[in-house]
Order: structure tokens, then sequence, then C-alpha cells
């Protein structure tokens, strides 16, 4: 019985440590201080061998200019924000399994 609850419990870990930690990314979007709804939000995790994006994440602002982006690997991405086909807004962040808060104001 002890056995079996170490062996539950290293693998646990062990996947834990294989697929890394996770985290969500969050904020609001706004257009000279209203909320902008409908724009699209992408998170895309650079890859370090520079072979392009190694996960793309999508999510649109809702009625109030927030979007969510969840669980994230830990990593550098680009977030875009794009409206109508236009890329309005490209920035850089770096996630290391805390979540993270970022607004963005569109001016």
């Amino acid at each position: 019985m002890q056995t079996s609850r170490a062996l539950v419990f290293i693998s646990v870990l062990l996947c834990t440590a294989l697929l890394g930690s996770a985290a969500d990314l969050s904020g609001r979007v706004t257009f000279r201080g209203a909320p902008l709804a409908g724009a699209v939000v992408t998170a895309d995790l650079i890859d370090k061998q520079g072979k392009g994006p190694a996960a793309i994440t999508v999510t649109r602002t809702g009625p109030g200019g927030e979007y969510a982006l969840r669980e994230l690997r830990d990593g550098d991405y680009i977030l875009l924000v794009q409206m109508n086909g236009r890329r309005i807004y490209q920035g850089r962040i770096v996630l290391n399994g805390q979540n993270l808060g970022k607004d963005i104001e569109l001016q």
C-alpha cells in the first residue's frame, strides 16, 4: 500500500515536470478608453529554434473588451491584437507559470 502511494506521488511529480507549468493571460483591450469588443487576440509562443511559432492561442474580446487565454505554456510570446483583419497592437510577453494580467490601451 505504501509503495503504491509513493509510485502515484512520483508519477504525478514526473508528469508535472515533463509538461511544465501553465499560466493564464487575461486583460482588457480599449481604444481611447472605450472597450474594444470583437478584436482578435493571439498569443504566439516563440520557437527557440526560430522556426516560427511553437504554439498559437487565439480568442476574441468580449463586450467589455475583456479577453482570456488559458493554460499557456511557459515561454516568450508575441501578443497580437487585430481588428477587421488589421494588426493594431503587437507586443512581447514572458510567461513563467504565473498568471499575467495585460491591459492594452490603443490610441
